[in-house]
């Protein structure tokens, strides 16, 4: 018997008017919780636009969503979308 805990993934692909690029990348993790044993839909598929800040930090920089701008009083200029998927823990 598998117990597989809740499983979040997610990341961003360059903003454009072709949403395959955004089914596309939500196919790759859909792959990938099947690969892992998930059997059901993911909970929650979320998309949301973005922008890149880059920074001094390790990974050059971070996401940002037009909150996260306003809050910071940064103008949001959005060129990614984000997108998160989460599965629920499953008992195989």
């Amino acid at each position: 018997m598998t117990n597989l805990p809740e499983w979040e993934a997610g990341g961003s692909v360059p903003l454009s008017d072709d949403l395959s690029v955004v089914e596309a990348a939500l196919h790759s993790r859909r792959t990938e919780a099947a690969e892992l044993g998930y059997t059901a839909e993911p909970a929650v598929v979320e998309t949301e636009e973005a922008m890149w800040l880059a920074d001094d930090s390790a990974d050059g920089g971070r996401l940002l969503t037009a909150a996260d701008a306003l809050a910071a009083g940064i103008a949001f200029v959005p060129d990614r979308r984000r997108y998160r998927m989460v599965w629920l823990a499953e008992q195989g």
